[in-house]
């Protein structure tokens, strides 16, 4: 409980210093802000920006990482209302309107195919195998890793934290449908349980 007073306290002094962090010391503001977010839990990481409303905004992220989700939720239901700021818990759905890069490797959501699976010790537990046109198998660890940070954009941090319990990534059939495999874009029903 100190922690987090300690942050929002530190935070509601220094504020105004956040609000344009488009500025030429930008990056010692985020180091600063960083640290002061440490102090509270050393998993925690955050983004900040204006939102298209004009209101800064503070997402506060455990980076996928459900160990630590209690602890952005703790902060953000302990944050203090400032004029101006909007406390985020956690990294919101983007859609599938964006392609990522990662590695040199090009993920977009509307061209990626899933097929969802279910654990027959448990079938309500959700995976996903995620076929791509271009799979390397060499690059498979960086093909996960580029799912993994694809999927977090289109379904949320929270979502996909809680709901997807398994990934993997495979060379998508030459016959994705006949395959069982769906388009992504159909994904955030099957995660919500209203086409599984």
């Amino acid at each position: 409980m100190e922690g987090q007073r300690n942050f929002w306290s530190w935070f509601a002094r220094n504020e105004q210093r956040f609000r344009n962090v488009e500025v030429e010391e930008k990056e010692q503001l985020l180091d600063e802000l960083l640290e002061a977010l440490h102090t509270y839990c050393p998993h925690l990481w955050f983004e900040i920006g204006r939102a298209n409303d004009g209101i800064s905004e503070l997402i506060i992220s455990a980076e996928g990482n459900t160990e630590y989700f209690s602890a952005v939720r703790t902060l953000i239901a302990n944050a203090p209302s400032i004029d101006g700021w909007r406390f985020i818990a956690f990294k919101p759905a983007m859609g599938i309107d964006f392609d990522t890069r990662y590695a040199g490797i090009t993920f977009s959501p509307k061209t990626t195919w899933y097929l969802p699976l279910r654990s027959s010790s448990d079938p309500s537990e959700l995976g996903l195998r995620v076929g791509y046109a271009h799979f390397d198998p060499a690059r498979s660890q960086d093909f996960l890793t580029g799912t993994y940070i694809m999927l977090e954009c289109v379904l949320g941090e929270l979502a996909l934290g809680e709901q997807v319990q398994h990934i993997e990534v495979t060379a998508l059939p030459s016959s994705p449908e006949s395959s069982g495999y769906s388009p992504l874009s159909g994904i955030v029903d099957v995660v919500r349980g209203e086409d599984a």
